[in-house]
């Protein structure tokens, strides 16, 4: 049940998005909105996999390599809808650094993208170890996004 969800997830935010990118963020708040339910969904299979990390939820590598695939292929998604300027007003935490320093900001975006691959190639391979390590980096990356870049 639990994957029937997870791949629900993951085609209604593609629907979306391939929906919104035709529409090519028209609003403002298309683009808030698109990158907000992006970044909910990474924030949720990222957690799930942490609390495997922590030890708080038992290690299942078929349910951690779907979370990972998941967060891999949504880190390619939610940068776009970042640099329509003015998406760092209104309901948002997009600081407006990101839209100056367009370059900084694509460059980091793209070392989350190539950890968020690593961790499903570690997830892949089930050993907690490897996983353990790229997961950690991967984190990392989204700190490196948010210190910055975030209000």
């Amino acid at each position: 049940m639990r994957i029937f969800v997870k791949i629900g997830i993951v085609f209604l935010v593609l629907a979306l998005s391939f929906g919104i990118a035709l529409a090519q963020f028209a609003k403002t708040e298309d683009a808030i909105e698109y990158r907000k339910s992006v970044m909910q969904v990474i924030k949720k299979h990222f957690g799930s996999m942490a609390s495997v990390v922590k030890g708080e939820t038992p290690y299942d590598q078929a349910a951690f390599l779907e979370d990972a695939k998941v967060v891999a292929m949504l880190s390619k998604l939610p940068w776009e809808a970042s640099m329509v300027p003015g998406s760092n007003e209104g309901q948002t935490t997009l600081n407006e650094k990101a839209l100056k320093d367009k370059e900084g900001f694509m460059a980091v975006a793209k070392r989350f993208q190539n950890h968020s691959s690593e961790l499903a190639a570690a997830a892949e391979s089930g050993d907690m170890g490897k996983i353990k390590k790229q997961f950690g980096a991967t984190a990392q990356t989204c700190g490196s996004c948010h210190k910055p870049y975030r209000k």
